[in-house]
Formats: C-alpha cells, sequence, structure tokens
C-alpha cells in the first residue's frame, strides 16, 4: 500500500495521468525526441539485439526499427501511467479481447489456468483487462529494486480489483487459491531472462541461442493448470486486442519443455508481426551457451 510519502514522492506521476490519453500521447512524441536523440538511452542495446536478431536488415533499416521501438516505449510509459484514473468502461474500450470464449469455456469446466505472455505491446494493462475474466486473477510479478517503484507498480496493478505476488510467493498463493476453493488463473509474464544458475532449458530465439525460464511449465505440470498464451496486438495508439491461444489443458500429457517450446514460437511469431513494439532494451542475450555449459 502507498503511504502518504509515497503519494507525495508520486505526485508528478499522479498529476500527469489525469491529462487525456491524447494528450499525453503528444507529451510521448516530445519525450521521445529527448530519450532518442539526447539522452539515448540503451539505444546500443537496442540496436545491438536488433542486429542479432535480424541480421538480413541493413544499417538503415535497424535505424527504422529501433526508432519505432522508443517511440512505443514511451508511449507504453504513459499508458501504464494513464492506468491511475483508467475507469473500467474505458478499459473495455481500448484493451478488447477477441475469442473470451477460449477463456469462458476453461473457466465453465472448472479448470485452473495460467495465463502467459510477453514483453511486447503493453502488457502492464493486462491488470486493466482482468476486470474483463471471469476467474479470480492472480499477477505475479518480479520486485523491482527501487522499493517506492515497486509498491507503485503492485498499486496500479492491482487497482482493478485483482491481488498480485511476488515470484517468490507464487506457490503459496496457488495453495492457498486452491484451499479456498476458487477457481484462478495465474498471469506471468514469461520471457524473463533466467540467472546463470537457473538455467534449464535452451533453444533459438530470433536467431539466438536463448536460455529460457521453465517456470510456468512446471506450475503447470505440478498442478495440473491449463496454460493459455496471450496474444496482444496494437490496432492503433492507445487501443489493443487480445487473442487467447490455449497451449494446452492437459499439461501432465505433454512431453519435457514442450509447453515451453510452444510459448516461445507464439512470442516469436508475434515480434515479427511487428518487431518494434518488442522490448529490445534489456539484455535478452546477456548468457551465452558455451559459458553456462562450462
Amino acid at each position: 500500500m502507498l503511504t502518504l510519502r509515497d503519494k507525495i514522492m508520486l505526485f508528478p506521476l499522479w498529476f500527469i495521468s489525469l491529462f487525456p490519453l491524447p494528450v499525453l500521447f503528444v507529451i510521448s512524441d516530445f519525450v521521445f525526441l529527448i530519450v532518442y536523440y539526447v539522452t539515448g538511452y540503451r539505444k546500443k542495446v537496442v540496436i545491438g539485439n536488433l542486429k542479432k536478431a535480424f541480421p538480413e536488415l541493413t544499417d538503415e533499416g535497424i535505424k527504422k526499427m529501433a526508432k519505432t521501438f522508443f517511440r512505443h516505449l514511451c508511449d507504453y510509459f504513459f499508458e501504464t501511467l494513464y492506468m491511475l484514473n483508467m475507469g473500467n468502461e474505458e478499459v473495455k474500450r481500448r484493451y478488447k479481447p477477441q475469442n473470451p470464449e477460449v477463456i469462458e469455456e476453461l473457466y465453465a469446466r472448472g479448470i485452473n489456468a495460467i495465463a502467459v505472455t510477453s514483453h511486447y505491446a503493453n502488457w502492464e494493462w493486462a491488470a486493466s483487462g482482468w476486470i474483463q475474466m471471469p476467474y479470480k486473477t492472480i499477477g505475479i510479478y518480479k520486485p523491482l529494486s527501487n522499493k517506492l517503484f515497486d509498491r507503485f507498480m503492485i498499486h496500479l496493478r492491482s487497482r482493478y480489483g485483482s491481488p498480485v505476488e511476488p515470484m517468490k510467493h507464487t506457490l503459496r498463493a496457488i495453495i492457498e487459491s486452491q484451499k479456498q476453493g476458487d477457481t484462478f488463473i495465474l498471469y506471468l509474464v514469461g520471457d524473463q531472462r533466467p540467472m546463470k544458475s537457473e538455467i534449464q532449458y535452451w533453444t533459438t530465439f530470433m536467431n539466438q541461442e536463448t536460455p529460457l525460464i521453465t517456470g510456468p511449465e512446471k506450475l503447470a505440470k505440478k498442478f495440473n493448470l491449463a496454460v493459455v498464451f496471450i496474444d496482444v496486438i496494437q490496432k492503433r495508439r492507445g487501443y489493443y486486442e487480445l487473442n487467447y491461444n490455449l497451449i494446452t489443458d492437459k499439461p501432465k500429457e505433454t512431453e519435457e519443455f514442450e509447453i515451453t517450446e510452444k510459448y516461445i514460437r507464439l512470442v516469436e511469431k508475434q515480434i515479427m508481426r511487428n518487431p518494434g513494439l518488442y522490448l529490445w532494451s534489456h539484455k535478452r542475450w546477456k548468457h551465452k551457451k558455451e559459458l553456462a555449459d562450462r
């Protein structure tokens, strides 16, 4: 919960969030100029990642894609702030499920599930989209090192009524929900880079040898949870559509790493549709397989 001191320190962000979203996009355009041309925030990381992922592109093509990414990153920041004042009806206009029957059918059968997505488009707005789900929804998140902003993000992610839990409490959240007899769905952003000591599976992702976290698959098999991939499609600025892709409703019948592999192929397909919407500013390929094997 935000303290009075937190609210005072976060007042500038709250004040900015009061503007209509079209006004925030005008501010976003200005911030993009500063971020891209002046500060160069993580520009080397972004361009390096894009060159690895798209070796066939020219330098001009990479530069164009990088600009698209930075424009969207600025929009993402202001869209996330806007959640502070975005009401339920506006959520339904801006973040629309296109095939809710996938989720509704699982819920009707009493099947608990995991919803996995990636750092693509606006993954934070998923918290606002939870009000459109029949399930009790539990958001699983990785705590931020900055405690003030960690509390701020918890506030944002839970303001639509769904609880959020840090990753280390995932098992506890599942067990408690089962004890209470809840029909629940976990929400996870599954393309995090695992710690070197946690790497258990490597695959080729965007032309690179890539380690993947296998936590969602392990949870699905341990607790017999269906796995659904949330594909987010940006229609235009501030408007998204969601497509639910059922990976499996029988996780215990799948081969080892099958769920993880299907997930990452869906992420790859999503990126290829519009590469500029993916989060290229993190060091996704920091770990090298040959070094990890040693």
